[in-house]
């Protein structure tokens, strides 16, 4: 592989990895993949996020990828995302542990009977093809003392190869969808894999899963099938801001209706759908916002909002201050 490709290939993967620290910095994600990793039942209002990485004196250019702690604890959650098999991980990943210790350890009681030091609880989330198979590097290649053995490094492994179809793809999270993609075996699964993923990814998740087909997949896909599948999604987007403009409009009509039927009595009934109306405003001018924000067209947006041109420039004027 030439220098170019190399530089290229290290380009993608420094972004791949930069999008896994995006989704896991969501907890719900995070909590899926801590459960799933130490057969736990933690909650996300458990964890807090800690610090975004810890990078020590040896390997002053790597960096732990998520750490959480539990809220009332002084305990730690590293995950670190691999996409290769790397031989030294238990190493780097003791490396971790000790940083992430001694940041946390309190100096003024450490020599305390009752104090407890920091427990860093270390998970492996390995998306590349090869299965995983260094999971006793570390105590195969050290010296040992009368066969006595010590878990020294040990960390907890979720292996995308372990994980099937149907329930990476049922779970309401987007980093099970994530890893859905990362298990696609060649270009025609990838796609197949995507199409699947599209129909499922929730509106606020739908940039993140754009920048994964955009930089990730450009190469392996192509620019044509690119655009096609980016282009899924922004429809994808328009459907559902029509069926909620279209929610509210019959929900406007339905108050408007009980009003004609109930009358006005001491203009409860008027007030109720005044008010009901002015709610429906607030929620067209929401979704305009949205819609500027992806260079949706101002035809479009008054045809899918209801709202008028000068109600538009109004809300691109605030939305530049």
């Amino acid at each position: 592989m030439s220098s170019k490709a190399n530089i290229q290939e290290k380009e993608i993967n420094q972004e791949h990895d930069k999008i896994f620290r995006t989704i896991l910095d969501k907890k719900e994600n995070a909590v899926l993949i801590i459960n799933k990793a130490i057969n736990a039942k933690i909650e996300i209002k458990d964890i807090e996020k800690y610090k975004n990485s810890f990078v020590n004196k040896v390997f002053q250019n790597r960096e732990a990828d998520i750490v959480y702690k539990m809220k009332d604890k002084n305990i730690f959650f590293l995950i670190e995302h691999q996409t290769k098999i790397d031989y030294s991980m238990p190493f780097r990943i003791l490396e971790y542990e000790v940083a992430i210790m001694k940041s946390a350890i309190d100096m003024n009681k450490i020599n305390t009977k009752d104090y407890k030091l920091p427990l860093v609880i270390s998970i492996v989330l390995y998306t590349g093809n090869r299965k995983w198979n260094a999971e006793e590097y570390l105590q195969k290649s050290q010296e040992t003392l009368r066969n006595i053995k010590e878990d020294v490094g040990k960390y907890n492994l979720i292996d995308v190869n372990n994980l099937t179809e149907k329930e990476l793809l049922e779970d309401d999270t987007f980093i099970t969808k994530m890893l859905l993609i990362e298990k696609s075996k060649n270009t025609e699964e990838t796609v197949e894999t995507l199409e699947k993923v599209i129909e499922r990814t929730k509106e606020e998740d739908k940039d993140v899963l754009i920048r994964i087909i955009k930089i990730v997949f450009k190469e392996k896909l192509g620019d044509d099938e690119v655009e096609r599948l980016v282009n899924k999604i922004e429809e994808g987007r328009g459907k559902e801001v029509l069926a909620v403009v279209d929610m509210i409009r019959r929900e406007n009509q339905m108050y408007i209706d009980m009003g004609r039927k109930e009358g006005r009595k001491e203009g409860k009934i008027e007030g109720k759908i005044e008010g009901k109306i002015e709610g429906i405003k607030e929620k067209s001018i929401e979704i305009a916002k949205k819609l500027l924000s992806k260079n949706t067209s101002k035809k479009e947006i008054i045809e899918i909002t209801g709202l008028n041109e000068k109600e538009i420039d109004k809300i691109l004027k605030e939305t530049k201050n």
